[in-house]
């Protein structure tokens, strides 16, 4: 059984979710929400971590949710790995 599409369908929803402004301090309050997005950003399917970027930046329009999302473990660190394999994408196709 693949789980790809299964990872796929879940960060759809929980971008989706976000997408809505009324949604967005409760996802970030929420004690699972966060934590599986930024397990998201490190999973292979780049479309799998292109949404939960999306996510993560409608949350983050939310003021008040900023100073969470920043100070949430492993966050900082994942989004480093993203610019990093980004970078090294652009520099081998010569961006």
């Amino acid at each position: 059984m693949n789980a790809e599409p299964d990872a796929l369908a879940v960060v759809n929803q929980l971008r989706d979710l976000a997408a809505d402004p009324m949604n967005r301090r409760a996802i970030v309050q929420d004690q699972g929400c966060l934590p599986g997005l930024i397990l998201f950003l490190d999973h292979p399917n780049p479309q799998v971590v292109y949404s939960a970027l999306l996510a993560i930046r409608y949350l983050a329009e939310c003021r008040a949710n900023r100073e969470k999302l920043r100070a949430e473990l492993g966050m900082m660190l994942s989004l480093q790995n993203v610019m990093q394999k980004v970078g090294g994408v652009c520099v081998r196709r010569r961006c």
